[in-house]
């Protein structure tokens, strides 16, 4: 029973926290203020699937103390889900109020139920005695039972037994129908979004850097995160040297290709979103230093017409990516040296690196360069 909606919050969670947070354009689509900066929707989601199960339990047969607690949490999940969903639907502008909701039988039934029993089993208004309840000892297993005592039938005793399962049909129905609201309202935003990203995608084809820039910094700003020098002043610098050597006019077209790359990502995730299915693939934005996937070992292996795999570098790699000191470079520099010293290319770029230590241009364009290089001589000739 629980299957779908976890299935929608979790669509609703993966474009939280892979669109609305990461993305501004975005962010203006909803109620943005500081309360939402403050990713409390994020709290909200987690507090769903911490509480699915308490809904959504099939196990009723209980004894009475065990009963007595099952009933209380069971109703105060459905009165806390109910609350949060009122408030994705401000937040995510859906234009549902309170009012509609209580007029929604799927709502308004299963909070009565909470209110009487859990919420206010002994009811005043102006000190005037309105309601009393107390749990029933005569309620079946698969059924929430109280007694009631109501001014509108002159305090006469009268027994209230609802089932449990129709509780949870009715409130699964309810979560069903207001998530695929919320859902339907973030299809709108991603697909205004894409529009945006495909001017992007126009103007990588036409090759200036400079308006590309500005429109990730529009548009697509966490894109800045994934790699060492995507940033507009080192990126612009770069660019400015493209001619004097290959490793910056490399790493230009790394940005490019991994800006490509990762808006194709977001378009084929949006495509997933809008496509009604069952399951859904959570986005993984990748934030790597580059596009290179090495071996697991560094034993060699044989393949193919007894040719051992080339050798892995990862950990040297690793290593001079991360701990930018003299002496930690030379350790570590030194070794991938050793294991690259008929290639020049990568020992001219590893004492590059080792003179500009504390340059971030040039020593990660050489690391890229680098890594490119060892990229294509594990690739296997065709």
């Amino acid at each position: 029973m629980k299957s779908t909606v976890e299935y929608k919050l979790k669509q609703i969670k993966d474009i939280w926290n892979n669109f609305i947070l990461d993305y501004e354009y975005c962010s203006k689509k909803i109620k943005s203020n500081r309360d939402i900066k403050s990713n409390y929707l994020g709290d909200i989601l987690g507090y769903f699937n911490d509480t699915i199960d308490i809904v959504f339990v099939d196990n009723y047969n209980q004894k009475y103390p065990d009963k007595f607690g099952f009933t209380i949490s069971f109703l105060q999940a459905i009165y806390v889900h109910q609350d949060f969903i009122q408030e994705m639907l401000e937040v995510f502008k859906t234009g549902i109020e309170k009012g509609e909701l209580k007029n929604d039988p799927s709502y308004s039934i299963n909070r009565n139920i909470r209110n009487e029993l859990v919420g206010h089993p002994i009811r005043k208004i102006e000190g005037k005695l309105i309601s009393s309840t107390l749990f029933s000892y005569q309620a079946k297993n698969d059924e929430i039972q109280y007694l009631r005592y109501h001014i509108d039938n002159n305090f006469d005793i009268e027994s209230k037994t609802y089932k449990i399962l129709e509780i949870q049909i009715r409130h699964r129905e309810f979560l069903e129908k207001y998530l695929d609201i919320i859902l339907e309202k973030l299809k709108i935003i991603l697909n205004e979004y894409l529009n945006e990203l495909k001017k992007l995608e126009n103007v990588i084809k036409k090759g200036n850097l400079e308006t590309i820039i500005k429109l990730v910094e529009l548009y697509f700003e966490s894109f800045f995160e994934i790699g060492y020098l995507y940033k507009r002043k080192p990126l612009t610098e770069i660019c400015k040297r493209r001619s004097e050597h290959i490793r910056y006019e490399r790493y230009i077209t790394k940005f490019l290709n991994d800006l490509t790359s990762e808006i194709q990502e977001k378009r084929n995730y949006v495509r997933e979103v809008c496509e009604p299915k069952q399951t859904i693939i959570s986005l993984q934005v990748k934030k790597k230093l580059s596009k290179i996937k090495f071996a697991t070992t560094r034993q060699s292996v044989k393949i193919n017409n007894e040719k051992p795999v080339k050798e892995n570098y990862i950990y040297e790699l690793d290593k001079i990516a991360t701990r930018r000191n003299p002496s930690d470079f030379e350790f570590f520099g030194g070794m991938l040296r050793v294991k690259c010293k008929d290639n020049h290319l990568i020992i001219n770029e590893l004492e590059h690196m080792k003179n500009n230590i504390y340059n971030e241009i040039e020593y990660y364009t050489s690391y890229n360069l680098i890594c490119e290089e060892l990229d294509k001589e594990k690739k296997p000739n065709r």
